[in-house]
């Protein structure tokens, strides 16, 4: 039951006696604002654009190698095709999000045995700097007893940590595919399991930062596809705002290069001719002041809600 209109209000709005008249029409209710979930349809998702240079609107040598589009197999980045099915237990264990990129906890580290299985060639920990100085959740050990490489990123607050993100990413990427190149014959794939010390803070950032960069996602379908892989992982709200500035970061770069696209294309273009139009007399520049300033007022001052019915 809506509520109903005081006497104050009958009387500013529509009574003969008031001092004022209303200006605007207005409403009794405020209209609700409905927001949508958000699922992950795996198939049902369009299809995303194909890896390559064209779709990675980037500087290349920032995020990934020079060649690396060249070289690297585009199936690498094939999204799954449906939700995995979450039991509590699996949080002790890492899921994979890309065919080379899983995403899991320090302790998953403990099953050798799944880290040969899954061939996985690169341990890389993402950690607090004071974590680090008490040489807390590292890979080296696991790494050293399965014979694969490990590596970490130890951050030292927020601002560091969004600094360092274009690093780790192509720390990623450098790793499928080195710099150097890949040696003759088929090269072995190359595996990256990301972790922190539980597998739900930094480095699923670091993983939702990468699909953002990689795939072109935007913040909200990164962590709804992250979320949908590995369920328990939780974006805090000390994080929340760091993707949030990676995202601006991100859109800033895009715009960048864009940019920088489309002067290179205009320098190509040949300049048009360029027409003179007749000389205006100070009448004519007098007036389009006057108008502008006019124009320029209305803009500055809106309508007021009210106005004195006597004014």
């Amino acid at each position: 039951m809506e509520p109903t209109a005081s006497g104050l209000e009958t009387s500013l709005s529509g009574n003969a006696k008031s001092q004022y008249i209303r200006n605007h029409q207005y409403t009794k209710k405020i209209a609700a604002s409905y927001y949508p979930d958000i699922h992950y349809h795996g198939l049902n998702q369009p299809a995303p654009e194909p890896i390559g240079p064209g779709s990675h609107q980037f500087r290349e040598g920032e995020f990934v190698s020079p060649g690396f589009f060249q070289h690297i197999d585009p199936s690498i980045f094939t999204l799954p095709r449906s939700e995995v099915e979450w039991t509590y237990n699996m949080r002790r264990t890492a899921q994979r999000m890309l065919p080379f990129l899983y995403l899991g906890p320090w302790n998953a580290l403990s099953n050798k045995q799944w880290l040969r299985d899954e061939g996985i060639t690169l341990l890389l920990g993402v950690r607090d700097q004071r974590l680090a100085q008490s040489r807390l959740f590292s890979g080296q050990k696991a790494a050293a007893e399965v014979g694969i490489e490990a590596d970490s990123f130890d951050i030292v607050d927020g601002q560091d940590l969004i600094a360092r993100l274009p690093e780790t990413i192509r720390r990623i990427n450098d790793h499928i595919y080195p710099s150097a190149g890949f040696a003759a014959g088929a090269p072995t794939p190359k595996k990256v399991l990301v972790f922190c010390e539980t597998g739900n803070g930094l480095s699923a950032l670091v993983v939702v930062a990468y699909c953002m960069v990689m795939l072109n996602m935007s913040l909200i379908q990164a962590m709804n596809f992250i979320h949908s892989q590995r369920f328990c992982i939780d974006m805090e709200d000390g994080l929340r705002p760091m993707l949030l500035a990676f995202e601006g970061l991100l859109k800033a770069k895009r715009d960048v290069e864009k940019a920088n696209k489309a002067a290179g294309a205009n320098f190509l273009l040949t300049t048009p001719a360029m027409t003179l139009s007749k000389k205006r007399s100070f009448a004519d520049h007098e007036e389009d002041d006057t108008m502008e300033d006019d124009s320029m007022d209305l803009e500055r001052k809106p309508t007021a809600p009210f106005q004195d019915r006597w004014a």
